[in-house]
């Protein structure tokens, strides 16, 4: 068994990879949580992510869930790659976020917005890409017709695609318009009030 990473904070899982039956797996385990966390914030989590990966199940770039076990622990298959943070700006293909964007369009059209898409979360393996952690992500009841939080977080996905595109590719960085862009510079405002708090 190895640890992948830390929580940043004591509301959020152990990520750790273990192996079963010859079979590495990713774990994601809130069971160290204190009760309420595990109760208000970890388990609701958990089978929101595990509801997640069975909608966008088939899709290539998307690692299977195994599924819940017990309620705090929810098992995955181990998708190949290096964490995109991991890796330097010009050392990436522009392969890889052609990749990204096809996932992205696959991901949207099953009425998923995944909400918090960064570079530890997109995992390279050559020209492909595995997106993975789900845990914010929202699911419109029809993917035919996303409401409108939907829609404003899948903008929000898109627009993160593209950073990271002008980030790893040297291209001047997008400037969201419009009400979104009103939005995020918004959302953006509030974050930093948060962090110096």
């Amino acid at each position: 068994m190895s640890e992948v990473g830390r929580p940043r904070n004591a509301t959020k899982a152990d990520v750790r990879i273990e192996t079963r039956n010859g079979r590495e797996v990713v774990v994601k385990d809130f069971g160290p949580r204190s009760l309420p966390v595990r109760l208000l914030a970890g388990r609701p989590a958990l089978r929101r992510e595990a509801r997640v990966y069975a909608r966008l199940a088939g899709i290539r770039g998307i690692p299977s869930c195994l599924g819940l076990e017990e309620p705090d622990r929810l098992v995955l298959e181990r998708a190949p790659g290096t964490p995109l943070d991991r890796l330097r700006p010009g050392r990436v293909p522009a392969a890889v976020f052609d990749d990204l964007d096809r996932v992205l369009r696959e991901i949207h059209a099953r009425g998923v917005a995944i909400a918090d898409l960064h570079r530890s979360n997109v995992l390279v393996h050559g020209e492909r890409v595995h997106v993975i952690d789900f845990a914010i992500a929202r699911i419109a009841r029809d993917p035919a017709r996303p409401g409108w939080l939907v829609r404003r977080l899948q903008e929000l996905d898109r627009h993160a695609a593209a950073r990271l595109r002008a980030r790893y590719l040297g291209l001047p960085e997008p400037r969201p318009r419009g009400f979104f862009g009103l939005l995020y510079r918004a959302g953006r405002a509030i974050k930093r009030l948060l962090r110096r708090r």
